[in-house]
């Protein structure tokens, strides 16, 4: 089993380091993972985790996520290819329990991989923009969910650099340094403008969790270094950001004068249209296909531009789900966003001055913080790599949180 363990969380790192440099950089340690879970299952339980009502508690969270979704796909005509993104939640579940049955490695793999996966996303954004000349960076991707993945493992790399900082691990800690502006700095030259404002507002969040971890002088330091770095890079012009910034003023001018035929424009029109959908059948919604009639309608009437019609979600997953999904379908969203989060918060907490567990809480609290955010602009789930960026850190991060707890607190 010691072979099986230690392929199985290599799996998980190379999960988080490829998933924006290669192609299927996620699919493939995914599927492994999967069918390797089934091969544990078959063998004895020595040196298993005994689960919590805790680990029951998010497996039941995402697998009712995933049967809710398969109902409103069966109310929505029953396209089945509408069942594969959902289907992740549960799929995922299998190699959570395996992980909670391996124990990792004492290295952090799951930080090794971050920090390679936060890295290689900016020399992805680089070549894509310098040498490819594309207007955005989008790797494999498109540009909002490259840009936005990126921006995740740039926060998520501050857990990593919390936890070798307090192991004096020093070229690991500056690695880690280099993943976070490496990831924020990849978000930007995609110039996905939604990830943005996640910044400051979960910066602050790791600022005052690492209080007590980094003295005022090296804070300070830290403060200064990124101010200059976010001014160097939003002055540069080759960057974009200044364009990016400045076409959204003008979007929302032109919304303001009637034009909607813009990026942002378009975006509160279908943002609109999810409150006409909401008020035909507020409780189930009225689907991703059943909608498509009534939009069509509200462009014929003026209402939203008829581009705004054509696309399969609306730009904001919670507006995505309350226009097709009804009030049932936002609230199974919101547990999926909150219970994640609360677990995790539930642990930075318990923790706070255990810097052996609490930078993996951190980490796993960090994917659902990101995806409130980036839920605002884009409809994640709406898209493979956003669901599998959600689900399987998540449960990468809770595995090893519990393997933490058992080394050094039980």
């Amino acid at each position: 089993m010691l072979v099986i363990s230690v392929m199985a969380w290599c799996l998980a790192c190379g999960f988080l380091a490829l998933n924006l440099s290669v192609a299927g950089g996620y699919s493939i340690p995914a599927a492994v993972l999967f069918l390797m879970s089934f091969l544990v299952f078959l063998k004895q339980r020595v040196g298993a985790l005994k689960l919590t009502k805790k680990d029951y508690l998010l497996a039941v969270v995402f697998s009712s996520y995933a049967l809710a979704m398969c109902f409103f796909v069966y109310l929505d005509g029953w396209h089945t290819r509408e069942l594969d993104r959902p289907s992740r939640f549960l799929l995922c579940l299998p190699v959570l329990f395996m992980l909670l049955r391996l124990m990792p490695p004492k290295l952090p793999l799951l930080f090794y991989g971050v920090t390679a996966g936060a890295i290689s996303s900016l020399g992805v954004a680089l070549y894509d923009r310098f040498y490819l000349g594309l207007s955005r960076a989008q790797g494999s991707e498109n540009a909002i969910m490259f840009g936005d993945t990126a921006m995740m493992l740039g926060f998520i790399s501050c857990a990593a650099l919390m936890y070798f900082y307090h192991k004096k691990q020093w070229p690991w800690a500056l690695i880690s340094a280099l993943a976070i502006f490496s990831g924020i700095a990849a978000s930007f030259l995609s110039g996905s403008r939604g990830g943005w404002v996640a910044a400051p507002l979960i910066g602050g969040f790791l600022l005052w969790q690492s209080r007590d971890l980094f003295n005022k002088k090296l804070m300070l330091v830290g403060l200064l270094g990124a101010s200059v770095f976010l001014v160097g890079v939003i002055t540069t012009p080759q960057t974009g950001i200044q364009q990016r910034i400045g076409a959204a003023l003008t979007d929302i001018k032109k919304y303001q004068s009637g034009d909607s035929y813009t990026s942002v424009g378009l975006r509160f029109d279908m943002w609109r249209s999810s409150f006409y959908l909401a008020a035909e059948s507020p409780i189930f919604g009225e689907g991703q296909y059943g909608s498509r009639e009534i939009r069509n309608e509200l462009a014929n009437q003026g209402l939203i531009h008829p581009q705004a019609a054509k696309f399969d979600h609306l730009h904001n997953e919670y507006l995505t789900a309350l226009g097709f999904h009804g009030v049932v379908g936002l609230i199974c969203l919101m547990l999926a966003y909150l219970v994640p989060l609360r677990l995790f918060m539930a642990s930075v907490k318990r923790y706070r001055d255990n810097w052996d567990i609490k930078p993996y809480a951190i980490a796993g609290a960090l994917v659902p913080m990101c995806y409130i955010d980036f839920a605002l602009t884009q409809s994640m789930f709406s898209h493979n790599i956003g669901v599998m960026m959600y689900v399987f850190p998540i449960i990468f991060f809770w595995a090893a949180l519990r393997w933490q707890e058992m080394r050094y607190v039980n």
